[in-house]
């Protein structure tokens, strides 16, 4: 995302959206009462035709689609000949507009992390003798592309597939599947993913790392990037980020420490006793003041994600946790 001008004290910014990461931030920067600005289609008052036309509204619905990002809502600024009443904004990349909002300290930095942070998507293979799972993860999250499930007995009759054609079949799709990835890391347990590494051919295998994971799956995937196999490909990655604050606030739990979680948490911010507060994306949307408050106290805020098994982890917490300065008696 590029930001064209900003001041944060009016809380205001214009910007132009690069690529569709960039809605994915969006989609948390943008909230109910945020003012936004930008050209568009508009009816004219003779219902005739439509116009193109600037227009302002006052935002009520965030809808995310992936690849565009729609906000509805009342029109509160436009010329004089086009229809009045609700309007939305498609955004789209390569789209321009403007936005005044009472920036929060994590709203602000989620605007900064998104004009600064690096497109990737990365590859994930995991296979075992027989299985093999196939996710992209990007910073919008994890794409669950295919699975090849065949039976390989330790005898093999003729209607049966033998491990031959089971590895042709992984290496094909990963070949398909490598111009449109930086990277490929092979999980699992055992040596097939060693098998299916020195298949590849060498434009394949420059880009390709190998990970241990116990298991194959969306466990294994999540192992993996728990191990770092993200990280060794990334500089820098939302996931891995946030699955290594969830595992903060886990090992308080484990260690008794002084942390809470669910509705107890918001009197501990009110308090002044929360040293970080950890926040659902959905959350941080119904009870923004629970991060403007922390931030008030000197606290800091972390917004993770449900998309995967570290932000499903708060979700079942009740969407917020807390790691705390000292535990009320």
């Amino acid at each position: 995302m590029d930001i064209l001008k900003s001041n944060k004290e009016d809380g205001y910014v214009k910007l132009r959206i690069e690529n569709e990461d960039d809605l994915w931030y969006l989609k948390d920067i943008i909230s109910e009462g945020d003012v936004m600005k930008a050209f568009t289609q508009r009816t004219k008052l003779d219902g005739r035709e439509k116009k193109a036309t600037t227009l302002k509204l006052e935002a009520e619905k965030v809808e995310y689609q992936e690849n565009r990002l729609r906000v509805t809502g009342e029109i509160t600024q436009g010329d004089e000949d086009i229809e009045m009443g609700y309007h939305t904004f498609n955004l789209e990349p390569g789209k321009e507009f403007e936005l005044w909002k009472d920036f929060s300290e994590e709203s602000w930095k989620r605007l900064q992390e998104a004009e600064s942070h690096r497109c990737y998507r990365v590859l994930f293979v995991l296979v075992q003798k027989g299985e093999a799972d196939f996710y992209v993860v990007e910073e919008s999250g994890i794409k669950n592309l295919s699975k090849i499930d065949v039976n390989i007995p330790g005898k093999l009759y003729s209607d049966q597939i033998d491990s031959g054609d089971f590895h042709n079949q992984v290496t094909e799709v990963i070949k398909r599947s490598s111009r449109d990835v930086d990277n490929i890391v092979l999980c699992g347990p055992g040596f097939e993913k060693n098998k299916i590494k020195n298949m590849l051919e060498d434009e394949t295998l420059e880009k390709t790392f190998v990970q241990d994971t116990s298991v194959t799956g969306m466990t294994g995937l999540n192992e993996a990037i728990k191990r770092g196999a993200l990280d060794k490909v990334v500089e820098s990655s939302r996931i891995s980020e946030e699955s290594e604050v969830v595992e903060e606030v886990m090992e308080a739990l484990r260690e008794d420490e002084n942390v809470s979680y669910g509705e107890p948490v918001d009197d501990l911010v009110i308090q002044g006793a929360v040293e970080k507060l950890v926040l659902t994306a959905k959350t941080y949307r119904n009870q923004p003041e629970l991060a403007r408050k922390t931030e008030e106290m000197g606290g800091e805020v972390q917004i993770v994600h449900t998309d995967h098994e570290a932000g499903e982890r708060i979700d079942n917490f009740g969407g917020k946790a807390a790691i705390l300065r000292y535990h009320p008696g």
